[in-house]
């Protein structure tokens, strides 16, 4: 099956349109991503795919979202991670069910059981779709693509010959943002996260948008990213674009001013993580990312070890972030003497003196 056999067609110009992918189960940040926005019942709302999976309720999600479809102000496009009730049968199953939170998890949660209730994994399979069979059949009439005026809405991005493309591509091929396309439309797509996408050395969770690609990336990493968030693209009534983006990780007030005069950041994502390591402390340790040949300062405790060979233990940047003392930003993490912070989707680092405690 190809884009072309499950696209649909919608006019949205001149209307305001709201447009937010890989919800993941995230049914709370969905609901304050809405608010946020100011959606009515008089915009569009279009979901770019994959509701569930990873995030702690795909149950409630779905539900929500499959009410809100009612409203034929509300369209749904396909993503790889909806596919769930019809790759119940796969081998893989319960193998992936030790890596991923899953609506596998809801049910045996909801039901009171266990997978060693159900003797096999057809047992188990009959159980799950005896409950949410409807759900399956109204996940398999989503379109795998929406073409509007201007937009192509698809979940992960297309081949060249874009009405071509294999619908198994349209839904998992990774990296679309950085390909061209023969699309006369600009393509917004989810599925690879905007960070994995470093532009100047940084690491940022914000929709990226390449006006020359024609091509817009929205997934933000949440719920796959520590420091991840839920992006929604914003067309307004008169083409104008805008975002906005919510997520889990708590304010902090910056107490002091911060600043560094220059630097030249660095940023390595997924999978691309082994390093060499030389001399270091408790702080930082001086290393070489391997495939680049970088030589930068990486925060000890984001180094391990496996099999002799060293490598980062998650996506990495080393950008030190200059703030304001009255500021706030939002809070990652704390380290030995630094802390992890996140501002406008971007992630970088500050010395752990210049935000205010709990007790501040």
């Amino acid at each position: 099956m190809k884009l072309k056999d499950k696209l649909g067609r919608l006019s949205i110009r001149g209307k305001r349109t709201i447009v937010i992918s890989d919800i993941h189960g995230e049914l709370s940040l969905f609901k304050a991503l809405l608010h946020d926005v100011k959606w009515t019942d008089e915009d569009m709302l279009i979901i770019n795919g994959d509701i569930l999976d990873k995030g702690p309720d795909s149950l409630g999600t779905m539900q929500y979202i499959r009410a809100l479809s009612e409203s034929a102000n509300v369209h749904v496009i396909e993503g790889n991670c909806d596919r769930f009730f019809d790759e119940l049968e796969e081998e893989w199953l319960y193998a992936y069910m030790n890596d991923r939170y899953t609506v596998a998890h809801e049910f045996l949660k909801e039901t009171g059981t266990t997978l060693n209730d159900y003797p096999t994994q057809q047992d188990f399979v009959q159980a799950v779709l005896a409950q949410y069979g409807d759900d399956r059949q109204w996940f398999s009439q989503l379109p795998t693509a929406i073409e509007t005026e201007d937009y192509l809405f698809v979940h992960a991005g297309v081949e060249a010959y874009y009405l071509e493309t294999p619908r198994e591509v349209a839904l998992t091929m990774p990296e679309f943002y950085v390909q061209t396309h023969q699309c006369p439309k600009t393509v917004i797509v989810g599925h690879y996260p905007a960070a994995n996408f470093v532009e100047d050395g940084l690491y940022s969770h914000a929709v990226k948008i390449n006006e020359e690609r024609r091509v817009i990336a929205l997934d933000g990493g949440n719920q796959v990213k520590e420091s991840g968030q839920l992006n929604a693209l914003i067309i307004e009534a008169d083409g104008t674009l805008c975002t906005a983006s919510v997520d889990h990780h708590p304010e902090v007030l910056v107490i002091q001013d911060f600043e560094v005069s220059y630097q030249e950041p660095h940023t390595f994502t997924f999978p691309d993580y082994a390093v060499k390591i030389f001399e270091g402390d408790e702080y930082f340790t001086f290393a070489e990312h391997l495939s680049s040949g970088v030589q930068l300062m990486v925060k000890t405790e984001w180094i391990k070890e496996r099999d002799g060979q060293h490598f980062l233990k998650d996506d990495y940047t080393d950008y030190f972030m200059d703030v304001n003392a009255g500021e706030q930003v939002k809070l990652i993490s704390r380290y030995t003497g630094y802390a992890l912070i996140k501002r406008n989707g971007v992630v970088g680092w500050v010395p752990e003196e210049v935000l205010a405690t709990s007790s501040q």
